[in-house]
């Protein structure tokens, strides 16, 4: 990711100095009660949550920080093959024949992908499937383009992206900021065994 801007880093910033002292005070008050209290029990569970903010914040603030760059024409199969590259991933198949031109912002669009293939290749082995996770592209009408990761792990307990995107974390709110600067979207499907992510971009 690159670096902040100054206004987003310099609130990142403020945000923290309150979290991190309100982490430290209920580290004084969780000492000073007794073991097996109730009240213990509730000041290590607001900790937790509080630490787990802390750790989200920096991401979520990448996330608001994304901004669409320049766009180009790139044939959607050589988008993938560098995305995967760049990001690190193998063990992923690339569905068969013609693949569409995309006109997008290649940075961010790998960006997002590196995020579902990942996601992909968890959910997958996981379930201890064998079968690799498949990446595929085909018109969606309207002048766009239907990248589809497919995975063959655990299924998807809801469909509805708001409450995946929750779930599932800061990927998959990477990944729809992506789609929605490009003036797309991010779906979600159940094909059955496993799970079906589709980022819908614009056609070249």
């Amino acid at each position: 990711m690159p670096p902040l801007p100054e206004d987003l880093e310099r609130l990142l910033h403020d945000l923290r100095g309150p979290l991190n002292a309100a982490i430290m005070h209920l580290e004084v008050i969780r000492r000073l009660t007794p073991e097996g209290d109730q009240a213990q029990v509730s000041v290590d569970t607001i900790q937790q949550e509080l630490l787990r903010l802390a750790a989200l914040l920096p991401a979520a603030f990448d996330v608001v920080a994304l901004e669409r760059g320049d766009l180009s024409a790139v044939n959607a199969r050589d988008l993938v093959e560098r995305a995967l590259k760049e990001h690190g991933l193998g063990g992923v198949v690339l569905a068969e024949g013609p693949w569409p031109d995309v006109r997008v912002d290649e940075r961010l669009v790998g960006l997002a992908l590196g995020h579902l293939v990942r996601n992909a290749l968890q959910s997958t082995a996981a379930a201890g499937a064998s079968r690799p996770p498949r990446v595929s592209a085909s018109p969606s009408g309207a002048g766009q383009v239907a990248l589809t990761v497919r995975d063959w792990g655990g299924g998807l307990r809801s469909t509805n992206p708001k409450v995946l995107v929750r779930l599932r974390g800061v990927g998959l709110v990477t990944a729809e900021r992506v789609a929605r600067l490009h003036g797309g979207a991010l779906s979600f499907g159940s094909p059955g065994v496993g799970a079906e992510v589709t980022l819908t971009i614009p056609a070249a």
